[in-house]
């Protein structure tokens, strides 16, 4: 209820939200039902291994020659000339940033003047070094050169010849002894031109540059940094490749001093070496075998890595940026789904490293036991320990000797892609039916709540805060079937019933007027036939008690006929202006002579005052104001009568010393038939002159407040009625 006491328990729609939550049940089952498939799919992924490392191994099964110490690590090659391609971890970006190398960064090999250099006697090797690895990664070969050199010199645009400054010279020897020379320069730091060179490397052959071949070079604080990009198109598996390093140090003279290559070959002129892969006819092989996310590595009897194909990630693709609204919603949605798997799950299958250090060469325990000629299963964990690697492997034969081992790795994250896929579809779909059972409780509730708010509200407005009746009938849902609709209309019978008391209550003052004033008459003529036939009770207290208790319930009588009456007959009043300064004034005077022990002051702070009302309506609020003070007052206290303009309204003050008003009752007091106390036996006290009070302010469109005098005894009242415009 609007003035009742409010529950502080649940909503409606906080306990329907409750039993939406009871539906997380679901996926929690679930959850329990797949996490128990977790041992079931490792122990089956281990037996898939093996059978993957055994028909390995049985594909290379005598086979020596896949074996021979001429493939392979340059290591175990012996020659220093040849050059070795590591896997890479990662594709490179060309920005002179090394740490997209990875761990290959380790098997840079260092290069100065001891070998294939061209340059004076006083060569310093502080003057120009360099060291280089090579990689592969998908159709790419890439070259990382870090060259220490005393001087860096770029090249000058003016000159035509591209000898005069630091450039980085590539040889490539394809089948047939075809060469083509390239020299790669740059006028500033950043992306460097490809030229392709005449034999004697001063002039290239067309103006246009060679846009397959990508470079970078960028300074460093003792010299440069260049990155190199080869397409695998341009080498083949029978070409040489040279790099040689030229160094400028005079910028005036611009002479060419020194040429250092990591390359040469001894039946050419030219600076060239085989490029080495791991086992290219194992690789070709193992790349027939090759299996989505998962490693194999073959290795001889010194452990040595002859080939290794595959990987435990899965690449990821690039996402492009969203462009509408639709596909950054989807986006959002996607990422929030994958948080929430993540968060159930544990980490996704593309949040941990495992990129060996040295790829040329295994030491793990489970090679140990399989070089022996036992298959073999193990688990580890990952180096950053963020996963657990599945391994299996197995021995290859040839006769009753053992060449090497196969082992094949697959992650654990792979492995259970099959278990999250489940789990994902299961919160997927649980998420789409709990949002959906959510929302429907949600709007449910909330045309529940709000319907029965409209109730609550037409219910509070049925009935004035007086507690009248003010209507009978309550719209709102009066016409639904269900309980609310019941609720409606049991409110509007109760509001009608509870209706036709009120206005029997508001009829009983007359009917009680009218019943009890011939009973009055007929006793008050008795009385005074009584005294003429008996001129001696004249002088009796009897006589003088009888006829102040008829005197007194005619007072009440006629009170009560007058509250009752007021509020019917302030509806077809008409309203004029006039000034309230005036009319209290005269009123003031008329009270002074009618109460003459008493004394009446009236002060003015503003004038006029005029408002829009009734005349003598604002008269007889006065006279209940000032009975009231001379009743409540104490004899021989002046009564202030007030006048003055508080924001835009006239405000009316009547004060008088004598009794304070209770905290308790200040609230109350404009309450019909509510009194504080008598002074005078002889009047009756009822409670209705300031509850009569109360309706000709309201009326008038203003208050009435009733308070104690600060610092003093007495009370005040303060009538605020607002001015005319």
């Amino acid at each position: 209820m609007a003035n009742g006491k409010r529950s502080h328990g649940l909503s409606i729609r906080s306990k329907l939200l409750l039993v939406a939550v009871a539906l997380l049940l679901i996926p929690w089952m679930g959850y329990e039902y797949v996490r128990g498939l977790k041992t079931f799919l490792l122990q089956g992924q281990e037996n898939a291994l093996s059978l993957t490392a055994r028909a390995v191994s049985t594909v290379l099964n005598d086979r020596p020659e896949f074996f021979d110490p001429k493939t392979g690590a340059s290591e175990l090659i012996g020659q220093p000339s040849d050059l070795y391609a590591f896997a890479l971890p990662n594709y490179i970006r060309l920005d002179g940033d090394v740490r997209d190398w990875g761990d290959q960064i380790n098997q840079m090999s260092h290069y100065d003047g001891s070998r294939g250099l061209e340059c004076g006697l006083d060569y310093d090797p502080a003057s120009l070094s360099y060291s280089t690895v090579i990689g592969y990664r998908g159709p790419y070969l890439y070259g990382l050169f870090q060259v220490t050199d005393d001087h860096f010199l770029t090249r000058n645009m003016s000159l035509r010849s591209l000898n005069k400054s630091d450039h980085l010279r590539l040889i490539i020897e394809n089948p047939g002894g075809r060469v083509k020379r390239y020299v790669l320069t740059a006028a500033e730091p950043g992306r460097m031109s490809v030229y392709l060179m005449d034999k004697d490397w001063n002039y290239p052959l067309t103006g246009e540059p060679n846009y397959d071949l990508d470079a970078e070079i960028t300074p460093t604080s003792d010299g440069y940094i260049i990155e190199l990009r080869i397409p695998r198109f341009m080498v083949s598996s029978q070409s040489r490749l040279g790099f040689v390093v030229a160094d400028v140090d005079d910028p005036e003279l611009r002479t060419l001093e020194k040429l250092l290559t990591a390359t040469k070959r001894s039946d050419s002129s030219e600076p060239l070496s085989r490029l080495l892969i791991h086992s290219p006819e194992i690789a070709k092989i193992l790349r027939g075998l090759d299996r989505p996310v998962a490693r194999i590595w073959v290795l001889d009897r010194e452990q040595q890595v002859r080939a290794v194909v595959g990987k435990l990630l899965s690449e990821q693709p690039q996402e492009s940026k969203p462009q509408t609204w639709d596909e950054r919603l989807r986006r959002w949605y996607d990422g929030m789904l994958h948080d929430v798997y993540n968060l159930i799950v544990g980490g996704s299958e593309a949040d941990f490293e495992d990129i060996a250090t040295d790829v040329s060469h295994r030491n793990d325990e489970i090679f140990k036991k399989a070089v022996t000629g036992l298959p073999q299963t193990e688990r580890r964990p990952s180096l950053d320990n963020r996963a657990e690697i599945l391994m299996a492997a197995n021995p290859v034969w040839s006769g009753d000797q053992v060449l090497g081992v196969v082992v094949v790795e697959q992650s654990s994250h792979e492995v259970l892609k099959n278990q999250k896929q489940i789990l994902e579809n299961i919160i997927s779909v649980t998420l789409l039916v709990i949002v959906i059972i959510t929302a429907a409780l949600l709007v449910f509730a909330s045309r529940l709540t709000m319907r029965i708010r409209r109730l609550r509200n037409a219910t509070d407005l049925a009935i004035d805060p007086d507690g009248r009746v003010r209507t009978t009938h309550i719209v709102q849902e009066e016409d639904a079937g269900d309980e609310i609709g019941d609720l409606s209309r049991s409110v509007s019978g109760m509001l009608g019933r509870l209706s036709q008391y009120t206005r029997y209550l508001e009829g009983l003052p007359d009917t009680l007027a009218h019943e009890l004033k011939n009973p009055l008459n007929v006793v008050n003529s008795s009385l005074d036939n009584l005294q003429d036939e008996i001129p001696l009770t004249k002088e009796s207290k009897y006589m003088t008690r009888a006829k102040n208790g008829i005197t007194r319930l005619g007072s009440i009588l006629t009170n009560l006929t007058e509250a009752a009456n007021l509020e019917e007959a302030l509806k077809g009043e008409s309203r004029e202006r006039f000034d309230l300064v005036h009319l209290v004034s005269s009123y003031v005077e008329g009270y002074q002579l009618t109460h003459p022990n008493r004394k009446f002051e009236l002060e003015i702070r503003a004038n006029p005052l005029n408002v829009e009302g009734v005349q003598d309506h604002i008269a007889q609020m006065l006279d209940k104001l000032a009975d009231n003070a001379v009743d409540f007052g104490e004899e021989g206290s002046p009564i202030l009568v007030r006048l003055d303009k508080h924001n835009n309204h006239a405000r009316l003050m009547i004060i008088n010393q004598g009794q304070q008003l209770p905290e308790t009752m200040r609230d109350r007091l404009f309450d019909p038939l509510v009194s504080v106390g008598k002074k005078n036996a002889k009047q009756s006290h009822l409670g209705l002159g300031l509850y009569v009070v109360k309706l000709i302010a309201e009326f008038h469109a203003g208050k009435v407040e009733a308070s104690n005098r600060p610092g003093q005894t007495g009370t005040m009242f303060t009538v605020s009625l607002p001015l005319a415009a």
